[in-house]
């Protein structure tokens, strides 16, 4: 549909528009309908005329690089820089504060609500991210399965965070799974009631904070960190990591009791574990101490077992570390029998015993290398 119209134009106008009549031949309509499409264009990246003028100068100007992004709140870096930065802080989570400046719920109703902003946002600050979100309830979602791609690995990956991030304080959604492919990543979200507002979701913490917690401490104490990992490196980890009341027990000849520290890491009491959890948890405490040099698990329903493999020559040493293993497993209340070498000890469980009403005698004396958790 054609509609013509009158147009007045004052002579600076007229001198500005001449490149583009130049190049349509004096055709001041073909001149106009070019000036229309540059102005769609850039007020789709821009929050006004004058803020993408000053964006088209600084990319020719260097003098006013600062003005080179969208929000003056914003500074230029170089792509391969910024995905060095992806890079390297993979495993970290962003501060509350910048996922809030970010995603702004005030901005957003829904999950479809919230799919549009972040399109937008990402087409605006040129993340060149895509994201797709599948549920069944907008509102309040029981589940959400949301599909990033495009994008590198890495820049999609500190995107995918911030939205994990977002999601957990505004729905209380936690991350289920996550499925990385080269041009995608699918998480999916779960409700979780159960974690304090406060807290970091546990399966966010999984996926993508894995580091958070070991770089946080090493920024608190970044002198005593650097000399223990330049010293397990010299040392080729051939140390042993224990608590300091553990230490002073095996000082004195005997075994001390390993339970509460058990406890403290998996979060549960010994003897409302799981004998299979227990086993996972107790491979991956002791393997981190350096105490034992590997440790080989069956988890097979019936026939759990675990072999533990040592360096020790020492009987006594052996025989108190035999000691010290198996009061855990007394405290789990499963019947085990435990036989030792000079280089392992092998726990045999049987699951049957653990819900009868038996008693468990404490070791009289931790040098026997044999020792049975029943009579």
């Amino acid at each position: 549909m054609l509609i013509r119209k009158n147009i007045s134009l004052d002579d600076k106008y007229l001198k500005k528009l001449q490149p583009l009549l130049d190049m349509k031949d004096g055709n001041l309509s073909a001149a106009i309908r070019d000036t229309i499409t540059l102005a769609d264009t850039a007020l789709k990246y821009h929050d006004s005329v004058e803020e993408a003028v000053r964006y088209l100068k600084a990319s020719k100007n260097p003098q006013e690089q600062k003005n080179i992004s969208p929000n003056e709140e914003n500074k230029v870096i170089n792509r391969t820089t910024l995905e060095w930065l992806f890079r390297h802080t993979r495993g970290r989570l962003a501060d509350e504060e910048l996922v809030n400046e970010l995603i702004n719920p005030f901005e957003i109703e829904d999950l479809k609500g919230l799919e549009a902003y972040l399109n937008r946002t990402s087409e605006k600050n040129k993340w060149d991210v895509r994201v797709s979100i599948s549920c069944k309830e907008s509102q309040n979602p029981a589940s959400v399965q949301i599909l990033f791609s495009n994008a590198t690995p890495n820049s999609r990956e500190f995107f995918t965070q911030l939205v994990a991030l977002f999601l957990a304080k505004w729905k209380r959604l936690d991350v289920d799974h996550v499925f990385r492919r080269a041009n995608s990543t699918q998480v999916s979200f779960k409700k979780n009631l159960s974690a304090s507002p406060q807290e970091i979701m546990p399966g966010i913490r999984k996926h993508f904070g894995y580091l958070d917690i070991v770089c946080r401490e090493i920024d608190d104490n970044p002198e005593f960190w650097t000399q223990l990992m330049y010293t397990y490196n010299v040392e080729r980890s051939n140390l042993v990591t224990l608590h300091r009341s553990q230490f002073e027990t095996f000082a004195a000849g005997k075994a001390p009791n390993p339970t509460k520290i058990v406890e403290r890491l998996g979060k549960q009491a010994v003897s409302e574990m799981e004998l299979a959890d227990l086993l996972i948890l107790f491979k991956r405490m002791y393997l981190v101490t350096q105490l034992v040099k590997n440790i080989e698990l069956s988890l097979e329903p019936g026939k759990e077992s675990a072999t533990i493999f040592h360096d020790f020559r020492n009987e006594k040493v052996i025989s108190n570390l035999v000691a010290y293993f198996s009061q855990i497993f007394i405290e789990n209340r499963v019947e085990f029998m435990v036989s030792s070498s000079t280089s392992m000890i092998v726990f045999k469980f049987n699951e049957k015993a653990k819900d009868k009403s038996m008693e468990y005698s404490e070791f009289s004396e931790p040098e026997n290398p044999k020792l049975q958790g029943s009579s």
